[in-house]
């Protein structure tokens, strides 16, 4: 059985983790940023979850990202 705990991070884990600045989801989750995984990250209490699978969409669209960049680079 796996452990909802192996499937949650915090959002600045998960930022840090993206090597962006560690407020970066938290400013994508303000601003209501439909970057960000429908569903994927909640504010609970004065912590911002963001779920593993919400995690493994940004990583997947940031490595796209910087594939582009090398390719106009």
């Amino acid at each position: 059985m796996s452990s909802i705990w192996n499937e949650i991070l915090t959002a600045r884990e998960a930022s840090i983790k993206l090597g962006k600045n560690p407020k970066y989801i938290y400013f994508l989750w303000k601003r209501h940023s439909n970057i960000l995984l429908k569903g994927s990250v909640k504010m609970i209490g004065r912590e911002l979850l963001i779920t593993k699978e919400g995690y493994e969409y940004l990583k997947a669209l940031e490595k796209k990202e910087n594939d582009l960049a090398i390719i106009f680079y």
